[in-house]
């Protein structure tokens, strides 16, 4: 009689419910925008019902409501008329009051260059943004520089060392892997990323970097004998690199007519939109608008007798309509807590971030991080990460800029270090070590290698250099 053999195996299960949160927080605007649209067209018992202006006369800002932003427009069309100089425009007064211009919101197709442009700006001096500049009007459409570093200091008449240097920025920047200058570099690039993110891979790391040509034409034997590992170890490595590597980082940023995204338009059109008001900053986040979602009441009364009913509905019946509802129950859950973690967040750099809101200037930005942010709320650093991944905001003065913007932790480390240093005691400079607690105490956690890294980059000599 044969013997079964029964053992408990642990195994961590991702829950469902999770997954399809996680999903929806990190879809922008766009997508979340077409999500609702299949899902309408999917769920029988997910409903979408016109939105009706709510208002008690007295909204503020008064544009921000239809109902107060008219009646605004009629009281002031009514008061020229009776000064009887001449009819002025209600609406060109309101975007004159405002500094708003229409032309500035129309959905545009984002280019590598303007995105790029944006984020390198925030993170060069002024004086190196003519070698930026151009270095990224040399960028192919997959992301690449074209030009040797030399050929472009020559062009610009500058040291190659001051060219190799706002390169490496550029490869800091997003997308990972942005101005390579091969396919070899660009897979480093992304895989250092990768590191940075806490999701590295070591090995996939050294076969890059030794066994490049092997990577590429897959040759796990040659590779597990090169490296004393498995074979099976060497394909999953590759597996790895092809599921988390783009070999054309700047792929997204293609026109429609050279390539057709998987899943949205390259558009600026902003996720989130904050709006200075008389009492403050009024934060409102995009992407479900026009349209208010519930479950359809048909729907919701056959849920009720379904679970009040004992074995009186057909079993198939039953659990369609059960399906169907608690689907979009929970669809309209995430929808909701997508916005509020999205508004929490938003705050919060409100508040870190009044300066730069007042002033539109980078000079103006403070050191943020995604962790600081994280701490604050009280949220695992992933969630903030997720929320804000591959989003625009668009700021008090009507400029989209990505989110990246707000949290460029290194230009604010370099900020800080310099700041640091530049108020040190000569006599006693600050060591790297004194530099990592200093910052840690201003909410910055940074390693020491790090400090050496910046400080190195920044040409600032060491401690014992800067003693006078």
């Amino acid at each position: 009689m044969l013997q079964r053999d029964q053992r408990q195996v642990m195994a961590q299960r991702i829950d469902p419910k999770l997954i399809m949160a996680n999903a929806i927080l990190q879809q922008s605007a766009i997508e979340l925008a077409q999500h609702i649209e299949e899902e309408l067209a999917e769920n029988p018992a997910l409903d979408a019902i016109e939105q009706e202006p709510a208002c008690r006369g007295a909204c503020v800002p008064p544009e921000s409501c239809p109902i107060c932003d008219q009646r605004e427009r009629r009281a002031a069309a009514e008061e020229a008329r009776y000064d009887g100089a001449y009819e002025v425009d209600p609406y060109a007064r309101s975007a004159r009051e405002e500094g708003f211009d229409p032309l500035g919101n129309l959905e545009a197709e984002v280019t590598l260059q303007d995105h790029l442009g944006v984020l390198l700006r925030a993170a060069l001096p002024e004086t190196d943004c003519r070698i930026g500049e151009y270095l990224i009007s040399n960028l192919d459409d997959n992301g690449y520089l074209v030009d040797a570093p030399e050929e472009i200091a020559d062009e610009l008449n500058v040291a190659v060392e001051d060219v190799c240097r706002v390169l490496a920025t550029i490869q800091s920047l997003d997308p990972p892997g942005v101005g390579a200058r091969n396919l070899r570099e660009c897979m480093l690039i992304q895989l250092q990323f990768l590191r940075d993110d806490g999701q590295g891979n070591a090995m996939a790391e050294r076969m890059v970097r030794g066994h490049f040509e092997d990577v590429v034409y897959r040759r796990h034997s040659k590779l597990a004998r090169a490296l004393g590992i498995s074979s099976e170890t060497a394909k999953a490595t590759i597996e790895y690199m092809r599921d988390n590597l783009n070999p054309y980082p700047a792929s997204q940023f293609r026109p429609p007519w050279a390539y057709r995204p998987s899943n949205h338009r390259s558009s600026i059109r902003p996720d989130v939109v904050i709006r200075r008001t008389d009492v403050g900053y009024e934060v409102e986040v995009l992407g479900s608008e026009p349209f208010l979602l519930g479950v359809n009441p048909t729907y919701r009364e056959a849920y009720h007798r379904a679970r009040a009913s004992n074995g009186s509905l057909p079993t198939e019946e039953k659990r369609h309509i059960v399906e169907y509802v608690e689907r979009a129950e929970l669809f309209i859950k995430h929808i909701n807590q997508r916005k509020k973690t999205l508004r929490q967040i938003t705050r919060a750099i409100v508040d870190l971030q009044q300066g730069f809101l007042e002033t539109g200037s980078r000079a103006y930005l403070r050191p943020l991080t995604r962790t600081r942010i994280a701490e604050q709320l009280g949220m695992h650093e992933s969630t903030i990460s997720r929320a804000t991944a591959k989003k625009y905001v668009q700021l008090p003065n009507q400029e989209v800029v990505p989110f990246d913007l707000l949290f460029n932790a290194s230009l604010s480390i370099k900020t800080a270090i310099e700041h640091l240093i530049a108020q040190e005691d000569p006599a006693h400079p600050l060591s790297d070590q004194q530099i990592v607690e200093l910052l840690r105490e201003q909410g910055t956690r940074v390693a020491r290698r790090t400090v050496v890294k910046y400080r190195e980059a920044q040409k600032i000599l060491s401690s014992n250099r800067r003693r006078r």
